[in-house]
């Protein structure tokens, strides 16, 4: 009975981190872990110096896109 919980237990330990790779891979794929990454960054490269909001990056990455608009080739 005992081993039929442990199989149970690294089953669901094994589906949590599936699923949270897929999550994160999901999230890399979509850009919505560009805000994230851009924390980060910033933190280990500027500290001491307070990031833009998440609100200020997302217009600031707008803008960005909207100013350098590439057509899909060279």
């Amino acid at each position: 009975m005992a081993s039929e919980d442990v199989g149970a237990a690294r089953a669901l330990a094994r589906a949590r981190e599936s699923w949270a790779q897929a999550r994160a891979l999901w999230r890399d794929f979509t850009g919505e872990s560009a805000y994230d990454r851009y924390a980060e960054r910033h933190a280990r490269e500027h500290p001491g110096h307070p990031p833009m909001s998440e609100r200020e990056f997302w217009r600031a990455r707008a803008r960005f896109d909207e100013d350098n608009v590439s057509t899909g080739c060279c």
